[in-house]
């Protein structure tokens, strides 16, 4: 099992400034992903059971898009509708949803994986002696820092069901870090070559879980923005004008966060993701 700590992004407000913000960083982390790949038989994975409490969001999710298109489309809609769709969201939305139902809790690693500290052993081995007491405190601090890092992101799960559902499968994940297959161009190998800049097995990894982790925060926002704009709504429930009740910026929103968790799901094996929806769906 590959486990590495969850970088916080900043976040703002509104969703489309965020994504707007962040996809300079999504470029930048994607196409360091990207250079170098494991091989196709050797994928990060994870065992089904822990994809299913993102799968059952994913559902609550687009149903809750799905109600919302309801309450932007349907001109014919009167207050009361209206109101029943509101709280329809808000009991998706605002109510706890027990993603976590039936898992195992994970408790917080002490150490980063072998394959991270082997990266750091095989560092200190090509550097001279003057250099390996320094090589020793880099490591030292940065295991230091990922582990409160790792303590900060549980306290986090504890009171957010959506980040610990999707935690819950990326703390799982397994990597082959032997067998990685270098997938840049011929040109960009000769460089990266030339310029010794290959990427090692720590940095291929932090990019991968790096950029699970900044879809995960895209939907976090977009959710919290969601969130807020539902309570806004609902207080409009007072005023006997349909006008008031008004779902288009909550549809965006709701739209925005679906995108980041599609992103997100875009990264894992297809038939897990099909195999643990039909699990979920079951469920019901």
């Amino acid at each position: 099992m590959y486990i590495i700590s969850a970088f916080s992004f900043p976040m703002t407000s509104s969703a489309k400034k965020t994504l707007d913000r962040r996809s300079v960083l999504d470029d930048i982390v994607k196409s360091t992903a990207s250079l170098c790949q494991p091989a196709r038989a050797v994928a990060p994975f994870a065992p089904i059971d822990t994809l299913l409490p993102a799968a059952r969001l994913k559902i609550t999710l687009n149903s809750a898009v799905d109600i919302a298109s309801k309450l932007v489309a349907d001109k014919g809609l009167d207050n009361n509708n209206k109101k029943e769709l509101l709280h329809d969201l808000e009991n998706l939305l605002l109510a706890p949803q027990d993603y976590m139902n039936g898992t195992t809790p994970i408790d917080v690693p002490q150490q980063p994986a072998q394959s991270y500290l082997k990266s750091y052993e095989e560092y200190r081995n090509q550097v001279s002696i003057l250099e390996k007491p320094g090589a020793m405190l880099v490591q030292n601090g940065e295991i230091d820092t990922w582990k409160r890092l790792k303590r900060q992101e549980k306290a986090r799960e504890d009171t957010d069901e959506i980040r610990a559902a999707l935690n819950y499968y990326t703390s799982n994940l397994n990597f082959n870090s032997v067998k990685f297959v270098l997938t840049a161009s011929k040109e960009e190998r000769s460089r990266m070559i030339r310029d010794e800049k290959i990427p090692d097995v720590k940095s291929v990894i932090a990019s991968d879980m790096g950029l699970r982790y900044l879809l995960r925060n895209d939907l976090l926002t977009a959710v919290d923005d969601a969130r807020a704009e539902i309570r806004y709504q609902l207080k409009q429930q007072s005023s006997s004008d349909t006008s008031s009740i008004d779902g288009s910026d909550l549809l965006e929103l709701l739209l925005t966060a679906q995108r980041a968790l599609n992103k997100w799901f875009g990264l894992i094996n297809e038939q897990d993701t099909l195999a643990a929806l039909d699990i979920v769906k079951k469920e019901n």
